[in-house]
C-alpha cells in the first residue's frame, strides 16, 4: 500500500462541486495508471474508495488533513497518489468569485441537508457501489448501538449482516415495505439504488423500528418477549435464504452468538437440513426427528406466506432430552393432579344427603366419605364414637342416600328398652303369646322391612338377644314371640355404640361372631375435642336452629365466648354444644351471645391449667395414683358407673372394678 497526506486548502472544504471535480480527476488517474484511489480523514478507521458518496460523507473541512492511498505498492500507485494530492493542494484552490458564490450556496444546502438527515426519526444508511458504508444517521447508529467512526468505511454486511443493500446495487431495483432484523430488532425498510448519469453509484436504505409505529409497539414487545423467553429453538430465514433471526434459546443450545450466523446464507450454514428443504419445496415438515451435534432434535419447519407471497421459513425445535424431561414432569403433574382431584372429590362431592353433617375437618370428612360409599351397598355398618358425636345423623344420611331412602328408617335404642321387652320390641309378638297380648304386634324388623333399622347403643344389648340378632343378620329371618311361622325380612342394619366392643368381647359381654357380622363397614366418628376447627360452623348452625325453635333473633357470638368454647374439653360432644347454645340463647339479653350467657364450668375449665398431669414436688406419681384420681373425679361428676365409663371411654364394668380396687365409694363421690 502507498499513501500520502495533504492539508485541504479549499474554502468550505470538499463539498459537492469540489467532490465532483476530485472524483473526475481520480477517474482520469485510474484510466491513466490502472490504479484505484482511496481517501480518509484521520478520524476514520478505514479509507473509502473515492466516489461522490464517499467524499460527501467524510465532511472534509478547510485545513483538515486527509490521506490519499492506493492498495497497491508500485511506481504507478505512487504516481497516481502524488498527482491527486498535488491536484487537491494546488489546482482546486481558486479565487474565482463566481465559483465561490456557488460554493457558498452548496455549503448552505449541504448543512441543511445534513441537519435534516441527522435528526430525521428514521434510519438512513448509504453505501457506495462496493458495499462500503459512506453514511449513517443518528437513528440508524442507535439501532446498531455503534458510533459513526466505527462503521464508516466498513462493508455493510460486516456491520449489519442482514443488509440487502449490496444486492440493490447489483439488481438496480427498488424494494419497499420489507422487514428485517437489525441487532435483534425488527424493522421495516425501503431500499433504493442511487444513480448518477444513469450509473449506479451506491444504494440507500431507509428503515424504522416497527415497535415505534403507533399501534404495533405493544404487539411487537409481546412478540419479542415470547421469542426471548421461549425454551424452543427458533430460527427465521428470509425469502432471500438469509438467516435473519435466532432466539436466545437457539444461541444457548448451540453455543453460538446470533452474529455468527445471522446474515449468512442458509446454504452456507446448513445446506442439507430441514430448513433448506422447506425453503425449496415451500411445504411444511412437522415433528421430524434428526441428529445434530450428537443430540437428537425434534423440529417443525414451515414456510411463511404473507398475502400469498413467500417471505421465508421458520423452524421451531426441541431436544428429545428436553421433551423427555417435559413428559416426565407432565406425568408427575398428572399424578399430583389426579391426587388433588380425588381429594377434591372426597371433600366437595358428597351427596346432598350428607349436607346436614357440618364441619370441614379432615377426620370428619373421612367419615362422611366412608359413609357415602357405604350408602351405595347393603353391607352392615358399625358406627362408633363417643356419646353425642352424631352417630344417628350419620346413620340417617346413609339411609337417605341409599336405594332404600323411600322405605322406613327405624331407630331402636337398645340401652333404653328393658331386657325383657327388647325381644318383643324387635321381633313383635302374636296375640295371646303372654298375658296382655290381646292382639298381634309387629316388631321393629317388620316395620323396617325393605328399609333400614338403626340399632343404637348395640353394646348394651343383652347377650341373649345378641344370638337372635345374629340369626337375623345371617339368615334374614326370625320368629316373633308366640309365633309359629318363620318370617323373612330384607332389612339393612346399621349399628352404633360408644362402648369398647373389643374389651367387651374379652369380658364375654359381647359376642365375637356378632361383632364381626356387624363390623363389615366401620365408621369411627371423632369426638368434638379432636375437631375443634368445626366449632365455629357448629355454633353458627345451632344459633340459626335455636332462633327458629325459640323465636329468637340472635345474630352471633362474640370472640371471647367463642374462645371459651374452643378451649373446652367437650365430654358431651356435639350434643353438649347444642345444649349450651340453646341455654345461651335463652339467657342472652342482647343480639350476641357473650361470656355471661355461658355456663360457669365452660369458663372455669378454659381458665384452668392446660396440663392434664399435676406433678407432686416436680415428681411424677405412679400410674395407679393418676388412675385412681381420674376414676374418682368421673364418679364424682357422673354419679354412675355407666356415665363415668362413657366419659372415660371404658366399660361400666371396668369402672365398677376400679372403684372396688381403689376403694372409691359411689355414694361418697
Amino acid at each position: 500500500m502507498y499513501k500520502s497526506s495533504v492539508t485541504v486548502p479549499i474554502p468550505n472544504g470538499i463539498h459537492t462541486r469540489i467532490a465532483a471535480v476530485i472524483v473526475h480527476k481520480a477517474t482520469e488517474l485510474k484510466n491513466k495508471y490502472g490504479i484505484s484511489l482511496y481517501i480518509r480523514n484521520l478520524s476514520a478507521k478505514e479509507p473509502l474508495a473515492i466516489s461522490m458518496l464517499a467524499l460527501i460523507s467524510l465532511k472534509i473541512r478547510e485545513g483538515e488533513i486527509i490521506e490519499v492511498s492506493s492498495r497497491e505498492d508500485s511506481s504507478n500507485a505512487q504516481k497516481a497518489v502524488l498527482e491527486l494530492c498535488d491536484f487537491i493542494t494546488n489546482r482546486l484552490n481558486t479565487n474565482n468569485s463566481v465559483l465561490s458564490k456557488i460554493d457558498d450556496i452548496i455549503e448552505e444546502n449541504t448543512i441543511a441537508y445534513e441537519q435534516i438527515v441527522k435528526n430525521i426519526p428514521v434510519g438512513i444508511l448509504v453505501i457506495d457501489n462496493n458495499g462500503y458504508i459512506t453514511a449513517m444517521n443518528d437513528y440508524s447508529l442507535r439501532i446498531i448501538d455503534r458510533e459513526s467512526k466505527e462503521v464508516i468505511g466498513h462493508h455493510v454486511k460486516e456491520i449489519i449482516p442482514t443488509s440487502d443493500l449490496p444486492n440493490i446495487v447489483l439488481s438496480m431495483e427498488r424494494k419497499v415495505g420489507e422487514t428485517q432484523y437489525i441487532n435483534n430488532r425488527l424493522v421495516i425498510t425501503n431500499r433504493s439504488p442511487i444513480f448518477s448519469n444513469n450509473k449506479v453509484i451506491g444504494a440507500l436504505g431507509v428503515f424504522q423500528d416497527i415497535s415505534e409505529l403507533s399501534g404495533i409497539k405493544e404487539l411487537n414487545e409481546k412478540f419479542k418477549k415470547i421469542l426471548e423467553i421461549s425454551h424452543d429453538l427458533i430460527c427465521f430465514v428470509d425469502e432471500r435464504r438469509i438467516i435473519s433471526y435466532v432466539n436466545p434459546s437457539y444461541e444457548k443450545h448451540f453455543h453460538i452468538k446470533s452474529s455468527d450466523i445471522v446474515g449468512k446464507d442458509l446454504l452456507e450454514i446448513s445446506p442439507t437440513g430441514l430448513r433448506m428443504k422447506v425453503f425449496n419445496t415451500k411445504k411444511s415438515i412437522d415433528n421430524s426427528v434428526h441428529r445434530k451435534d450428537n443430540i437428537n432434535i425434534i423440529s417443525s419447519v414451515a414456510p411463511i406466506f404473507i398475502d400469498k407471497t413467500f417471505k421465508g421459513v421458520i423452524s421451531i425445535s426441541k431436544t428429545v432430552n428436553e421433551l423427555k424431561d417435559l413428559v416426565k414432569k407432565l406425568e408427575t403433574s398428572e399424578e399430583e393432579l389426579n391426587y388433588y382431584k380425588e381429594e377434591l372429590n372426597r371433600h366437595t362431592k358428597l351427596s346432598n344427603s350428607f349436607s346436614s353433617i357440618i364441619g370441614y375437618s379432615s377426620s370428619l370428612k373421612d367419615c362422611t366419605i366412608t359413609a357415602q360409599k357405604a350408602s351405595q351397598s347393603t353391607s352392615t355398618v358399625l358406627i362408633r364414637g363417643e356419646s353425642g358425636t352424631g352417630k344417628e345423623l350419620i346413620a340417617k344420611a346413609i339411609h337417605n342416600n341409599s336405594d332404600r331412602k323411600d322405605k322406613a328408617f327405624v331407630r331402636v335404642n337398645c340401652a333404653a328398652i328393658p331386657e325383657n321387652l327388647l325381644e318383643s320390641e324387635l321381633f313383635g309378638y302374636e296375640k295371646g303369646a303372654f298375658t296382655g297380648a290381646v292382639k298381634n304386634k309387629p316388631g321393629k324388623f317388620n316395620i323396617a322391612n325393605g328399609g333400614t333399622i338403626f340399632l343404637d347403643e348395640i353394646g348394651d344389648m343383652p347377650v341373649s338377644m345378641q344370638v337372635k340378632l345374629l340369626r337375623v343378620l345371617q339368615e334374614k329371618e326370625f320368629e316373633s314371640i308366640g309365633g309359629l311361622v318363620t318370617q323373612t325380612v330384607d332389612v339393612r342394619v346399621i349399628a352404633a355404640t360408644n362402648r369398647n366392643l373389643e374389651e367387651m368381647i374379652k369380658e364375654n359381654t359381647f359376642r365375637e361372631d356378632l361383632y364381626y357380622r356387624l363390623n363389615v363397614i366401620n365408621i369411627m366418628l371423632p369426638p368434638l375435642r379432636n375437631r375443634k376447627e368445626d366449632i365455629n360452623l357448629l355454633v353458627e348452625h345451632f344459633i340459626e336452629k335455636m332462633n327458629n325453635k325459640l323465636g329468637k333473633n340472635i345474630i352471633g357470638i362474640d370472640n371471647k365466648s367463642l374462645l371459651y368454647l374452643q378451649d373446652y374439653h367437650w365430654p358431651g360432644n356435639i350434643r353438649e354444644l347444642e345444649n349450651i347454645i340453646e341455654r345461651a340463647i335463652n339467657m342472652c339479653e342482647g343480639v350476641k351471645i357473650t361470656e355471661i350467657d355461658l355456663p360457669f364450668y365452660i369458663k372455669n375449665e378454659a381458665s384452668s391449667s392446660e396440663s392434664l398431669i399435676n406433678l407432686n414436688n416436680g415428681e411424677l406419681q405412679p400410674l395407679e395414683q393418676y388412675e385412681k384420681e381420674i376414676i374418682a373425679l368421673a364418679m364424682k361428676k357422673y354419679k354412675s358407673y355407666n356415665k363415668a365409663g362413657k366419659a372415660l371411654g371404658i366399660t361400666h364394668r371396668t369402672v365398677s372394678l376400679k372403684c372396688k380396687k381403689y376403694g372409691i365409694d359411689i355414694n361418697q363421690s
